[in-house]
């Protein structure tokens, strides 16, 4: 089949489902295993290709992201793989790493945990470009797994560990992040299928409200935080008000905006009363 006639084709039919066209490109170069700039100069392709390139865009025109058709993801410039157990590494999260990475620098932050790993993404990609000790939980032994692989994958070393939250962490460590469950409960169905099909439930409910796993950060976390130490929150962009009024336990920093300008990530200090 040629090329072109299939791209154009996939565009459109993409097009008219409110899909992003840009996902036909991916797919076809993900599937041909070849970067998307290369696309223009490959012609015709084997009845195989065309099978799989077909199968692929079929299960997208059915709304499973890339990411969980080729149960791999690019987050932060770093290669993930993924599975229906984790949530899909989003765009917006790396403004988390950002945010991180300049405290760290800023403040010469040694140690950091992150809370509800899921896949790792945002562990990993702090201890790639920053020289701190890192731990990891989760509740799901399943994401560990998979966290663990994406570690060694990416080749850092991290110590991951099964917990509720932060019942089963010890140390104290002088920065916290976390992109944990924030969607209120009967919200749930009204997203959108891409995520409510593919994503785990458990990384998406935050309880009734949304607010569940911020109420518990906010009433655990000093016993795992130096004096000094420091809470990076991902959050929903209507949730920064009921967030910073919960943390009462801490002084608010600020509000880190996403790339489309929505409030993604707080940043919150430790008050030192509370040590």
């Amino acid at each position: 089949m040629n090329l072109l006639n299939l791209r154009k084709q996939a565009k459109q039919q993409f097009k008219e489902l409110g899909i992003d066209t840009e996902d036909a490109d991916f797919i076809i170069a993900e599937t041909l295993n070849v970067p998307r700039t290369e696309l223009p100069l490959i012609n015709e392709l084997t009845p195989k290709q065309t099978k799989q390139i077909l199968k692929h865009i079929n299960e997208r025109k059915n709304k499973k992201p890339v990411s969980k058709i080729f149960k791999r993801a690019y987050f932060y410039g770093l290669k993930f793989k993924i599975n229906n157990k984790v949530l899909s590494p989003r765009q917006d999260s790396e403004i988390l790493i950002e945010t991180a990475l300049k405290y760290i620098k800023q403040n010469k932050i040694k140690s950091v945990l992150d809370l509800c790993t899921g896949s790792g993404c945002l562990a990993i990609a702090i201890k790639k470009n920053a020289d701190v000790m890192l731990q990891a939980a989760d509740i799901s032994q399943a994401a560990l797994r998979l966290a663990k692989t994406n570690a060694k994958l990416n080749d850092v070393e991290i110590k991951f560990v099964k917990s509720n939250m932060l019942t089963k962490i010890k140390n104290k460590f002088n920065l916290i992040v976390s992109n944990p469950p924030y969607i209120p409960t009967h919200e749930i169905n009204l997203l959108e299928d891409e995520v409510k099909k593919f994503d785990p439930i458990l990384a998406l409910d935050g309880g009734k409200t949304g607010l569940d796993f911020y109420k518990i950060i906010n009433d655990t976390a000093i016993k795992n935080l130096t004096p000094d130490g420091m809470l990076i929150l991902e959050i929903g962009n209507e949730q920064k008000d009921d967030v910073i009024n919960m943390f009462s336990n801490f002084k608010f920093v600020e509000c880190v905006p996403d790339y489309g300008g929505l409030n993604r990530v707080l940043v919150f200090k430790l008050n030192k009363t509370e040590t």
